[in-house]
């Protein structure tokens, strides 16, 4: 048997088994012939010479007792004796009769030697019967003649009885021979069919073995990191050989995605590096040059960055930025007009999202575009990658990586261009905003001045008429223009307090402009803050009682020093523990205190008022901002107040705290740092 290298191992154990159950099947069928044949040998000699023998054999018995009896009789004239001889001629054609049947098919081969013993047969039955009628009659046996003819019929019995005797021999001889063939065959058929089966096997076995042992090394040295090995594909049964080159195709695959993985590793690492080198602020053009180095250095590319101001609305005038090495290309070679504009390929692919890619630009449409044939003009272009950046839907600029023989893009190398020039846009634009920024921020604070100069210029104009009007007021009240009506005098007293509430709100505003345009006076001087307290307190108990509430102080010091402006601090404290007195309803009360601390001292206003909206917690420091609940209840106040009060404690280097609650009341600490002198 030939195991062949294009059969399976699955194939070739199949076949030798077919091959083995052939054999077994032949061998077989080799000694069931042979043991049919013994089989027919030994139902011959049963059947057939075994029969014809015993027939053979009883004729002859009982001729010779016929014999006898004759015999005896002519001896002794006892008849008893004769009883042998009486019927014996009918036995004996019986028994001949018996011989033919039993001899069956092999009847004709032994018609001569049947002839022979019935011919010797009847010769001596003619005899024995004359004999037996001598007899009867007193007469005597020819004994000669009777002998010879007997001894006749005993020769052909013996013949016949001698080659059955010898056929029977034969036919046990060939029944012997044939089985001793058929266990033969299967004997030895089996034997060749196990020694076949071990051989096959170990060709089968030593073949798969050296296969898989060379291919389990195989992925040893793998594992081991060889990375080049690779499994032989032509040596083995077919499936080993098979599972050999599906193995050469995982490595393969292994490796090419490990490379992919390699080369994405490189590609992030240098969009990452190129991405934390533009976040420090560094200049446009510097970012573009660094962009167009960084990309052409790791795609072993020329590259070369376009771009168009933001302000060319148009995006037609476009510009060489950068290239890379930057002697690679000349801008007054370069062909710099649509259809590279804002308004066709660049703005159509930045607004899709696409590449312009090309991998054989000699076999490419892009070729007869005047930009790229500039370009081929300047260095070879055997491949090209390019791609616009911008923000939003307006194109800034377009990036271009070219190589000088053809080549296919990788996905990194797209998904690298993409993130790296997003990068750059971002850079580029940093500088153009920031340059509008500081435009901007230039006008704001121009405007700001305007308006504060503004302001201050507004309320000195408006402080004069003011003054006028008080002035002349004061003269109506007096009486010294004449006598006043009750109504008018009822009239006088509105215009009297409008007007002194419009002197408050001007001079709110002057005092909030003064200290953030110049801020206050830097030469502060001592100011026993204890003594401010109780004067302030003291200059508001009029309203405290015309508003029928509680003004009290408590926990208050002997004295206390701090380093400031007495006026504005003045005014401080008035605007908190007003607005408390104002704010709190008829039969509240408002508490003063003033703690001195470690190095610092707190003045704390608290007062059971209307409280402040928590929405409204957030604004209460702004200018002109009122609470909703202080509007609502039609409260006069102009909102300065704790926007004033916030100025005047922060240019003193102290701090302000506003705590309330609405319907129970608010909290107002006031922390200044105490005086160092001693």
């Amino acid at each position: 048997m030939t195991l062949t290298r294009d059969l399976t191992v699955t194939e070739s154990l199949r076949r030798l088994v077919f091959f083995l159950v052939g054999l077994m099947v032949v061998a077989l069928l080799a000694g069931t012939v042979a043991v049919v044949g013994a089989s027919q040998q030994v139902d011959r000699l049963v059947t057939l010479l075994g029969p014809a023998n015993d027939a053979n054999t009883s004729l002859l018995q009982t001729l010779t007792d016929a014999e006898t009896g004759l015999r005896a009789y002519d001896a002794t004239s006892n008849t008893t004796l004769l009883e042998p001889f009486n019927g014996a001629q009918k036995r004996a054609a019986a028994q001949q009769e018996a011989l033919r049947t039993a001899l069956g098919t092999d009847l004709p081969q032994w018609s001569g030697r049947l002839k022979a013993q019935d011919d010797a047969i009847a010769a001596w039955w003619a005899y024995a019967n004359q004999a037996r009628a001598r007899l009867a009659v007193e007469g005597n046996l020819d004994l000669l003649t009777g002998k010879q003819l007997f001894d006749d019929v005993r020769r052909t019995n013996g013949q016949v009885g001698k080659d059955l005797q010898a056929q029977r021999v034969e036919a046990r001889a060939a029944s012997t021979d044939e089985l001793r063939t058929a266990l033969l065959l299967l004997v030895g058929g089996t034997l060749l069919a196990s020694v076949l089966a071990l051989w096959a096997g170990w060709r089968i076995a030593r073949s798969l073995s050296a296969s898989i042992e060379a291919l389990r090394h195989v992925v040893h040295l793998q594992r081991l990191g060889d990375r080049d090995v690779r499994a032989d594909e032509h040596e083995g049964p077919l499936d080993v050989r098979g599972l050999a080159a599906d193995f050469n195709h995982l490595t393969e695959t292994t490796r090419m995605l490990e490379e992919d993985q390699r080369e994405a590793l490189r590609m992030g690492e240098v969009t990452l590096g190129l991405a934390t080198r533009l976040r420090g602020r560094v200049a446009a053009h510097e970012a573009l040059a660094l962009t167009a180095s960084t990309l052409g250095e790791a795609t072993g590319t020329t590259a070369a960055i376009f771009t168009t101001p933001i302000s060319d609305h148009d995006g037609t005038t476009w510009r060489l930025a950068a290239s890379w090495p930057e002697d690679a290309l000349d801008e007054s070679k370069v062909v710099l007009q649509p259809p590279v504009s804002r308004e066709s390929i660049a703005k159509g692919l930045w607004l899709s999202g696409r590449l312009l890619e090309s991998a054989d630009v000699a076999n490419d449409e892009l070729r007869h575009q005047p930009l790229i044939r500039s370009l081929a003009d300047q260095l070879p272009i055997g491949a090209l990658l390019g791609t616009p950046f911008g923000v939003g839907d307006g194109v800034i600029g377009a990036m271009m990586l070219i190589a000088p023989e053809p080549r296919t893009w990788t996905t990194h190398e797209r998904t690298a261009l993409q993130q790296v020039t997003a990068h750059t846009a971002r850079a580029f634009l940093a500088e153009e905003r920031q340059a509008q920024q500081v435009e901007h921020v230039a006008r704001l604070e121009a405007l700001d001045r305007q308006k504060d100069e503004f302001v201050g210029t507004v309320s000195h104009e408006l402080r004069t008429p003011l003054t006028s009007i008080a002035g002349y007021l004061e003269m109506l009240a007096d009486g010294d223009l004449g006598e006043l009506s009750p109504a008018q005098l009822k009239a006088m007293a509105v215009i009297e307090r409008n007007t002194f509430r419009l002197r408050g709100l001007i001079e709110d505003v002057l005092v909030l402009n003064r200290i953030e345009t110049r801020g206050l006076d830097p030469s502060f001087v001592p100011v026993d803050l204890a003594q401010l307290v109780r004067d302030v307190v003291q200059d508001l108990q009029p309203q405290a009682r015309d508003n029928e509430v509680t003004l009290d102080v408590s926990d208050l010091p002997q004295t206390c020093v701090v380093e400031g402006d007495a006026l504005q601090l003045g005014r401080a404290l008035t605007n908190v523990v007003g607005n408390a007195v104002k704010f709190s309803k008829s039969g509240g009360l408002v508490v003063v205190s003033v703690v001195v601390e470690l190095d610092a001292v707190r003045i704390r206003c608290r007062d059971s008022g209307i409280g402040i909206p928590a929405a409204d917690m957030e604004q209460m420091f702004s200018r002109f901002f009122r609470a909703s609940n202080a509007t609502s209840g039609a409260i006069p106040g102009t909102g300065l107040g704790l926007a004033i009060v916030k100025a005047i404690i922060e240019a003193h280097h102290g701090e302000l705290e506003l705590h309330s609650v609405e319907g129970e009341g608010t909290t107002v600490s006031l922390t200044l740092p105490l005086s160092t002198r001693t």
